[in-house]
C-alpha cells in the first residue's frame, strides 16, 4: 500500500513554527493549488490544503519560506478527528515529508515589489532617451 501526496503551490501566509510541550517544533501551513481544468465561468480554481511539518522541516520552512513562496512539497495524507463542546470534528492534512523551495531570492525579491524601488532609479524622462 502507498499515501504519497506532491504538492506544488504557494503558501497563504507566512509559517510560524511553535514548540510543543514535549520541545518538538511543528509549523501548520496552508497551501494554494491550482486545480487542472479551469471551471465553467472560466476560472481557474484553487484548493488550500493544510500541511504540517515536524522537527527539522518544521524549523526550516519557517526559517526561509514566506506568504507566495512557491513550495514543492511531499508527504503522506493524513486524516484525524476530535471532541470539541461536544461534537466531533474531522480533519485532512498532509504530514509533510519535505519541501523544496521553487523560486530563487532574486524572483521572490521581485514577486514581493521590493526591487520596484531599484527599479525606479532605471525610469528614464523622454528627454534622457538616446533616440
Amino acid at each position: 500500500m502507498l499515501n504519497k501526496v506532491i504538492l506544488i503551490g504557494r503558501l497563504t501566509a507566512t509559517p510560524e513554527m511553535v514548540k510543543t510541550p514535549s520541545d518538538k517544533n511543528v509549523t501548520r501551513c496552508t497551501v494554494a493549488v491550482n486545480r487542472r481544468f479551469k471551471s465553467a465561468s472560466g476560472e481557474r480554481d484553487a484548493d488550500f490544503v493544510p500541511v504540517v511539518f515536524w522537527g527539522k522541516q518544521a524549523d526550516t520552512l519557517a526559517s526561509y519560506a514566506t506568504k507566495g513562496s512557491l513550495l514543492s512539497i511531499d508527504g503522506e495524507l493524513r486524516t484525524r478527528r476530535y471532541e470539541k463542546d461536544g461534537q466531533t470534528h474531522y480533519v485532512t492534512e498532509v504530514l509533510g515529508h519535505g519541501f523544496q523551495l521553487l523560486e530563487s531570492r532574486a524572483q521572490r525579491a521581485m514577486r514581493e515589489n521590493t526591487v520596484a524601488d531599484d527599479l525606479a532609479d532605471l525610469v528614464l524622462e523622454e528627454e534622457e532617451l538616446p533616440f
